[in-house]
């Protein structure tokens, strides 16, 4: 017997106006054409705006983002399995009307600790969180994350966190505020915002405050937007949440749902992908001038292919006994391991951020033996290149 396949109308409900955001989108319908067919409408606008017509699309299943109580009854009305992603947190109370949706969400828990290694393992001793005047949970939560990494080192953050009511909507007014902050802290330290947005904020009032980045304050955000990162002067670093992976997730769940089937999970939190290191986390902050020259030099050039430890040590202008004990007592590792990192990282990127061919990123990140460098890759990720890139896929929005 031929096997009947079933048309599903899915509504996806959140602005498209965020590069986290079209990632996420772009997950679910890479999903609905691999497993659909699904014919998937979205309403793009301001939070809380729902303007499809729900009874001519004859929707089959919701995934949604952001939606108040006050919107949530006519979702709730429909009658058919909902998804959330990155729900906000009285979405999840008992009492929503909107009850029991599996959801999947960024862990900004571990987005927090993230930051804090991507800066302990730099060298630095002096920390700070920049929040956001709105006062958002995944805020709080990846200063929280931020600070416990740090206390576990040893290392206290200090935070920009009063704001007043008119903070939220008055920037220049709360610039000076900022910028008196930012000159109060030893330096060099480094700066965790919560978002690229606000930490383009931070990068302005360092601009208009005459403090250098990073030899003064180097500065972290979180999305990693093309639009917000390389548009800043320095341009700016960030972790890189993986919106594509919570789109698929989200999918995957209204797929089973809608099939009359559990999902795997109800509750998935994922852990951020990696750094992109701009301008605005440079090597030139770190107290050990012979340190950040070499791991400079590492940065500029491991990249593109091999570099040896001679090499390092040459460009850091010191003895190889300098330089490796400075490595192992400052970071906890050696040189040679530090220029895997750098190459191994380079090919993450490639693997997440391209559909080049796996081959094609061996070559360009430099490898010439790509058997060597499938088995090292599986030695340090713990998995196949192929794996990798199947669970942290990010294909930008060009």
């Amino acid at each position: 017997m031929e096997k009947v396949t079933r048309n599903f109308n899915v509504a996806i409900l959140f602005s498209l106006s965020l590069k986290g955001q079209r990632s996420t989108f772009r997950g679910i319908v890479s999903y609905a054409a691999k497993h659909g067919p699904w014919f998937c409408h979205f309403q793009e606008g301001r939070t809380g705006r729902r303007m499809l017509d729900f009874s001519t699309t004859g929707v089959s299943g919701v995934i949604v983002s952001g939606v108040s109580r006050g919107d949530a009854p006519e979702i709730a009305a429909l009658g058919v399995p909902v998804v959330f992603v990155e729900p906000w947190e009285e979405m999840l109370e008992p009492d929503f009307p909107i009850q029991g949706a599996p959801y999947v969400r960024r862990d900004s828990r571990a987005i927090g600790a993230m930051a804090a290694r991507y800066y302990l393992e730099r060298g630095y001793e002096s920390f700070a969180y920049v929040g956001e005047p709105k006062g958002y949970p995944w805020s709080a939560e990846r200063r929280r994350g931020y600070e416990e990494e740090l206390a576990m080192k040893g290392f206290a953050c200090a935070a920009y966190d009063r704001f007043t009511a008119r903070d939220n909507e008055d920037w220049p007014g709360e610039r000076g505020k900022l910028i008196a902050f930012l000159k109060d802290l030893p330096k060099p330290t480094a700066v965790f915002a919560p978002m690229d947005a606000r930490a383009r904020l931070v990068l302005e009032a360092c601009a208009v405050g005459g403090l250098r980045v990073p030899e003064e304050i180097s500065v972290l955000g979180v999305d990693n937007d093309p639009l917000l990162c390389e548009s800043t002067v320095p341009t700016l670093s960030s972790i890189h949440t993986g919106g594509f992976k919570r789109g698929w997730i989200a999918a995957e769940m209204l797929d089973a749902l809608m099939h009359g089937r559990e999902p795997r999970e109800r509750a998935v939190s994922l852990p951020p992908i990696s750094v992109a290191t701009r301008g605005s986390t440079g090597y030139a902050a770190m107290s050990d001038p012979i340190l950040a020259r070499a791991i400079g030099y590492i940065r500029a050039h491991a990249s593109m292919g091999a570099v040896g430890v001679g090499e390092v040590v040459n460009a850091a202008r010191c003895s190889r006994r300098y330089l490796e004990k400075a490595f192992r007592m400052r970071l906890g590792r050696t040189v040679r391991d530090e220029i895997m990192r750098e190459r191994i990282g380079s090919v993450k990127n490639l693997l997440a951020g391209t559909d080049m061919p796996i081959g094609e990123v061996a070559e360009v990140a430099g490898f010439q033996n790509y058997p060597q460098l499938s088995q090292l890759f599986r030695k340090i990720a713990g998995m196949t290149m192929r794996e990798w890139r199947r669970g942290n896929r990010e294909i930008s929005d060009e």
